[in-house]
């Protein structure tokens, strides 16, 4: 795939997801997460980051996550798909349903040969 056709992909794919605003200072669903390459490139890091000890993404510093206009689908995801609901229930007023949700995830797998 291209860089132009996986941006548009991408582009695609964050369209479908609902938005909705977190709790201020919340970062308690930052963790490891996939990365595609056109993630990394957006974020402009070489490799996904290492996993810590304590599961806390990286990215995650004093409340905020420090890339979050260019974080990956599936933190994109988390909180707005029936079963990943944020635990403090925030969300957007429909939420996307198990099947597309999971959907988004299967495409986004087979693009980026994950599976």
């Amino acid at each position: 795939m291209s860089e132009r056709d996986a941006a548009a992909q991408h582009v695609r794919w964050y369209a479908q997801i609902p938005r909705f605003e977190c709790i201020e200072g919340c970062t308690d669903c930052c963790g490891p997460v996939p990365w595609s390459a056109y993630e990394l490139e957006q974020a402009q890091l070489a490799q996904p980051p290492v996993a810590r000890p304590d599961n806390v993404c990286e990215f995650s510093l004093a409340g905020r996550c420090q890339i979050h206009a260019v974080r990956p689908l599936m933190c994109r995801l988390f909180g707005a798909v029936e079963d990943l609901r944020c635990p403090h229930g925030r969300g957007p007023l429909e939420l996307l349903p198990v099947d597309a949700g999971h959907d988004i995830v299967r495409r986004y797998k087979i693009a980026n040969r994950m599976e």
